[in-house]
């Protein structure tokens, strides 16, 4: 129920408050809110409805959306605050090049090595993806089908690229929310399974090659003529369910 101008009455309570004691917990949980697409491009970042939302100081919050435009997941223009980012068509296909050079080698990496256990973890994520799927849990597995991506390249062991592939996946999660097609996306994410195959028959150039034609194909099953969205308001998007 809205009250007065502009005014959010009753959609966050102590019940439903994210939990946030400090500026690297409201970036966590901003973070992860556009992973899996509950703040989806163009939704407005006002300090005071983040304030109201986290029950913090304005310091904290300020901090926090500074480190989201700097990893460029959120946009500030002059005088009009700050918006989650909408990638345009240019900034969307340079996203799925960057992967797609990253993602080839920290493949092959955790390919070559063909550790049992690192396979394991791999096939858990896929498991627990499609268990949420089931379960009608879609953004959860979402973004757990985004962190098969962020697993791969942490047990390549390089924490750069890992750093890297994190901040691209969760740009990417912008990009499908901007330009999906569900008819075209319908099935790309059963090629992590054939990559868990893959890795465990360290079979490396055979992993390297399809994730990137994953990566590709991922790509162009977008349709990047769709206009960005705003004017959305976080305190409904941030409220925690149930």
């Amino acid at each position: 129920m809205r009250q007065g101008a502009g005014r959010l009455v009753g959609v966050v309570t102590p019940a439903t408050r994210p939990k946030a004691e400090d500026a690297e917990g409201v970036h966590a949980h901003l973070f992860q809110a556009i992973v899996d697409q509950r703040l989806p491009p163009g939704a407005k970042l006002t300090e005071q409805s983040l304030v109201e939302t986290f029950d913090i100081g304005r310091r904290a919050i300020g901090d926090a959306l500074r480190r989201l435009v700097w990893e460029r997941l959120a946009v500030a223009p002059p005088n009009r605050g700050v918006f989650v980012a909408a990638p345009d068509a240019e900034e969307a296909r340079a996203i799925f090049a960057a992967r797609r050079a990253i993602e080839a080698g920290t493949t092959e990496a955790v390919a070559r090595r063909g550790d049992p256990k690192q396979a394991d973890a791999l096939a858990a994520n896929l498991a627990e993806e499609a268990r949420l799927r089931k379960a009608g849990r879609v953004r959860e597995a979402i973004g757990l089908s985004g962190g098969f991506h962020t697993l791969v390249a942490r047990l390549s062991g390089n924490p750069i690229l890992e750093e890297q592939v994190r901040l691209l996946v969760a740009r990417t999660s912008l990009v499908v929310a901007l330009y999906e097609d569900r008819n075209g996306l319908a099935c790309w994410h059963d090629d992590h399974a054939e990559l868990v195959a893959l890795i465990r028959a360290r079979r490396h150039r055979a992993a390297a090659g399809l994730m990137q034609r994953h990566l590709s194909e991922l790509e162009l099953g977008l349709r990047l003529d769709r206009p960005p969205t705003e004017g959305l308001d976080i305190r409904l998007m941030l409220a925690r369910q149930g």
